[in-house]
């Protein structure tokens, strides 16, 4: 691309007022010289000053209000949804916590020592597997039935 080609790509953002001053210098010097760019500047300003004529639309007041109102909503809701997150993985954290240490401790106080450590103790842990199992399934069910219910609230909200 010529330099003759570069400034006339350039003569519109100059008549804008965007250009460095370095280009701008770059667009006068080269307007002294070219006829034919100095001859196109009239027709870019004049398109410049049809431009700030036209009057900017400005949206409806009650539109800004929805839109700031629905914004507002999102915000909160995704707050609403990082809450519940946590305080999901904290549940989650203590009711792991809670089965692990719940099954030795109900055999260590109920047959003492030797139930955690003896023979039984094998079949223990497997009664101890079907335990959590029946828990985590009970929770599931839980976690599910609550957020149906958490959605319908949402839809009717």
């Amino acid at each position: 691309m010529s330099e003759h080609e570069k400034i006339r790509e350039l003569l519109p953002l100059a008549v804008a007022g965007v250009l460095d001053s370095s280009e701008e210098m770059r667009i006068q010097n080269h307007l002294r010289v070219c006829t034919d760019c100095a001859a196109q500047l009239p027709f870019w300003q004049e398109l410049q000053s049809g431009l700030r004529r036209i009057p900017t639309p400005q949206a409806p007041p009650s539109l800004v209000q929805r839109t700031i109102a629905m914004a507002q909503n999102a915000v909160l809701e995704e707050s609403d949804r990082r809450s519940e997150r946590r305080i999901i993985a904290v549940a989650l954290a203590f009711s792991w916590l809670f089965v692990a240490v719940s099954w030795p401790l109900a055999q260590f106080l109920g047959h003492g020592w030797m139930a955690v450590l003896g023979s039984g103790f094998k079949q223990g842990w497997e009664n101890f597997a079907v335990f959590t199992a029946l828990c985590w399934l009970a929770g599931a069910a839980a976690a599910i039935m609550l957020a149906a219910r958490k959605q319908r609230e949402r839809r009717t909200a």
